[in-house]
């Protein structure tokens, strides 16, 4: 094949450049792969990769006639000769592939190119096997022992090639989930400072405006007793009692807040946790006009959370949903295990939320109802945070708006020794 030693020593060196010009696996292989058929003057050449989920082959890259078309197909491990060089695990030359008993004519049907004679090496790395290299049909007459030779030399080098681009892939991988996982955690933090924040002003500001709200409320009642409907400062006091009574259910709403306990971790059955809710929130703002959908799973599936904080997060959301349908509509509700999470739901076929004011929807007093104290999903993305959970938000003018809550499964997703209590 090569003129002399200088010339192959030369090829060597030319085809460790090409397979290290690059960190780009497809790149690396289709150069070095294209030098090859150069060197050996062949039609064309594939490299197979060993799935060992499914125990078959599968084409990493295929150069030729038909190349494209037989990158659908999967061999078996045994199949063919790519499935004997895997399996055995040993290099073949096979000079006329009619002859052999091991070739399989399957790609040629579908690929339209038509094999005539095959050298393939099994490509490993730390003696692991991950692929199958082939070189097909040498234009100049069989292929030769010293062809062998340096494939098997050139299956060395991909190996390495293919496990160095598949490590500095997973390397990009993970520096993508750091840098997002690090912009995640900075908007936790902020968002927790500021509900920090809000719980300490909320204790100073409740106790500071309950007093004289519930002054001026005692003062303009006993007001409206005295004076008769038909005067004309009758219909001032009604506006003023009217404002007094949602400034005292704001007053109670961060009051609440404030003196909201941390959780106490249980066993919580997932379904009975949904039902009670939705049983509750019926009672008290289910409308006729909404339909509700349930989606639970077939079996018992439990997690730890505190059932009575969970509870109130599905009320609120429950809640909010109810306003946004003031028409009617249609209430889904999810709920299934996920990994190791458990997934809620809550989806409407309301109003919508505008895109601009997504960002703000777990804000402190942010709310789009002038009856609202604005402390509703503020109150729901605490607990979710305390239960070590996650919640968003998607949502569609004129279409509706879907919460999703993500739950650790487990408790030792929650770093807990144990859980506390018994179940509820």
């Amino acid at each position: 094949m090569f003129k002399g030693c200088e010339d192959e020593i030369k090829a060597l060196a030319r085809l460790s450049t090409l397979v290290n010009s690059t960190l780009n696996l497809m790149e690396v292989l289709d150069n070095a792969m294209k030098y090859v058929e150069e060197l050996m003057d062949a039609e064309a050449s594939s490299i197979f990769e060993v799935d060992y989920e499914r125990d078959e082959l599968f084409f990493r890259l295929a150069r030729g006639k038909g190349g494209s078309r037989a990158r659908k197909i999967r061999l078996s491990m045994g199949e063919g000769i790519a499935g004997w060089v895997a399996r055995e695990g040993k290099p073949l030359l096979v000079a006329d592939v009619y002859q052999d008993k091991r070739f399989s004519a399957r790609m040629d049907k579908y690929s339209g190119f038509k094999t005539r004679s095959i050298i393939g090496v099994p490509i490993k790395h730390k003696g692991r096997l991950i692929g199958v290299l082939e070189v097909l049909n040498k234009r100049g007459g069989p292929f030769e022992e010293e062809d062998l030779e340096l494939l098997t030399v050139v299956g060395n080098q991909i190996g390495i090639a293919m496990e160095n681009a598949r490590l500095y892939q997973r390397l990009q991988e993970k520096f993508t989930l750091t840098a997002e996982e690090l912009k995640k955690t900075q908007q936790k933090l902020i968002q927790s400072e500021r509900l920090g924040a809000l719980a300490r002003l909320s204790q100073g500001v409740a106790h500071e405006v309950r007093n004289p709200v519930m002054s001026i409320g005692g003062f303009a009642r006993r007001l409206k007793q005295q004076l008769s409907p038909g005067d004309s400062a009758h219909k001032y006091v009604e506006i003023i009692l009217k404002e007094l009574a949602r400034l005292e259910k704001m007053v109670q709403d961060v009051e609440n807040y404030a003196n909201m306990r941390e959780p106490e971790f249980r066993e919580v059955n997932l379904e009975k946790l949904i039902e009670h809710a939705l049983e509750e929130w019926r009672q008290s703002w289910a409308s006729p006009d909404i339909q509700v959908h349930l989606d639970l799973p077939g079996e018992e599936i439990t997690f730890p959370g505190d059932e009575r904080l969970l509870s109130l997060v599905l009320k609120n959301l429950f809640r909010n949903a109810r306003e946004a349908m003031t028409g009617g509509g249609e209430l889904s509700i999810a709920a299934y295990p996920q990994g190791r999470q458990i997934i809620i739901k809550v989806a409407d076929t309301g109003i919508g939320i505008p895109p601009e004011d997504l960002p703000q929807v777990f804000d402190p007093f942010f709310t789009s109802n002038p009856q609202g104290s604005g402390l509703g999903l503020t109150t729901v993305h605490r607990i979710v945070s305390e239960h070590h959970g996650e919640i968003s938000v998607k949502s569609t003018v004129g279409e509706g708006t879907e919460i999703r809550i993500r739950l650790p499964l487990y408790p030792d997703d929650l770093h807990l020794s144990e859980l506390e209590g018994p179940p509820i």
